[in-house]
């Protein structure tokens, strides 16, 4: 007996450490806050050679007997290979809680357009857009081809192109470091003078890559906006065919993703509002007299490969110019406005930073709501919310 129990504890030592590990990988699924079930649709818009892989959200009347997965196999590959993870470890075929081809509630819901990071994939903030459909939001994600990890046309897959976010060894920790110090500057900028001549430095020092990318971003987007139309007639078949307010769009997302909301927001009249989270905005996005709402959300707690780097107030110049809002997220890293939020073993690795991971979601939840409510809907206000710092600028002014 005495030598099966020498066998068994270690056995179950490591089964139970497995275990342990494996509920550390798999982050918390979404738990809406609105009063709506949530409805999903995934499909493509194209105009001649040009097309984006689309995933909707949106206020739904009912379930049905088939939800998405929340890291479905090919994405979790990609996953796998992008972050060096045994792609067993990055599956997760929990439903997520929304439901396939459900019945829109109706009436004309505002849109919101999310924009991943770079590198990543539309889904990856998933808390954040089940919240907002669930709040009577339609919110569609959007697939950059070649430049997400898994775009679809149909059944086809395209994965990102091995020069997207692809970084030779020092390379990365040489271009966060230069991010790092132009940080400093631009939050040490007096004027929007300063604040563009060092954001014009650090575009060519440090975002000079992934600059040249942006345009292809844009006009993806721009893609998307004219395409609107044939959402709402149903020429694009879909389920929310009807149920859009195309005169209340919106705009939000993660990083690179937050720069496009910033330009998008100023550059074309069609969009009246955008939330950048934890997202530069760069010097040609800038237009002179924007008419839309602006949000910049902060961590100030980054620690990628080891190089620590703080992007609170960064966009100050551009909220002070616009009148918008700005929120600090206290010990929040890059990769915590994200879904891997939830992971907490990243902190582990320098991904996460050390506020809460449940402060940090239903913080970020909140803001959104409350900044689109009070935007798109005239309804309500800003407040700050807890683990940040808030500053709405002078709206009087």
């Amino acid at each position: 007996m005495k030598r099966l129990w020498f066998i068994a504890i270690p056995l179950i030592l490591i089964v139970g450490g497995a275990l342990l590990i494996l509920n550390m990988l798999q982050p918390a699924l979404p738990d809406p806050t609105g009063q709506h079930l949530v409805g999903y649709q995934r499909t493509h818009v194209q105009q001649g050679d040009r097309w984006a892989d689309v995933q909707i959200f949106y206020p739904a009347t009912e379930k049905t007997d088939q939800q998405p997965k929340a890291m479905p196999k090919t994405l979790a590959a990609q996953m796998a290979k992008s972050f060096g993870m045994p792609e067993a470890a990055m599956q997760d075929d929990r439903p997520l809680p929304a439901y396939i081809g459900a019945k829109a509630v109706a009436g004309a819901h505002p849109v919101l357009m999310f924009n991943h990071g770079h590198g990543m994939y539309a889904n990856q903030n998933s808390h954040q857009v089940i919240e907002l459909a669930s709040h009577g939001y339609v919110v569609i994600a959007i697939s950059h081809p070649g430049h997400s990890l898994v775009s679809y046309k149909g059944d086809k897959a395209v994965f990102k192109a091995e020069d997207i976010a692809n970084y030779a060894p020092g390379e990365a920790e040489i271009l966060l470091a230069r991010q790092a110090e132009g940080y400093d500057q631009l939050r040490e900028a007096a004027t929007m003078d300063e604040w563009t001549a060092a954001m014009a430095a650090l575009e060519t020092d440090a975002f000079g890559e992934i600059s040249g990318q942006f345009q292809d971003w844009i006009d993806n987007n721009t893609l998307l906006l004219d395409q609107l139309p044939a959402l709402q007639s149903g020429t694009v078949p879909t389920t929310v065919a009807g149920a859009l307010n195309l005169d209340k769009i919106g705009y939000f997302g993660h990083s690179f993703g937050g720069a496009v909301a910033t330009h998008m927001n100023m550059q074309d009249d069609r969009v009246s509002a955008s939330y950048s989270l934890d997202g530069p905005a760069f010097t040609w996005s800038i237009a002179d007299a924007p008419n839309g709402a602006f949000c910049f959300a902060y961590g100030n707690a980054n620690n990628q490969a080891g190089i620590k780097s703080d992007m609170s107030w960064v966009n100050q110049q551009i909220a002070k110019s616009t009148k918008g809002c700005e929120l600090v997220f206290d010990g929040a890293a890059h990769m915590n406005f994200s879904d891997l939020n939830e992971i907490s073993f990243l902190k582990f690795f320098g991904m996460l930073g050390p506020i809460d991971h449940q402060v940090m979601r239903n913080g970020l939840n909140q803001s959104l709501v409350e900044f689109f409510n009070s935007t798109l809907r005239n309804e309500g206000e800003m407040t700050e919310v807890e683990g940040t710092t808030f500053v709405q600028h002078d709206l009087k002014g």
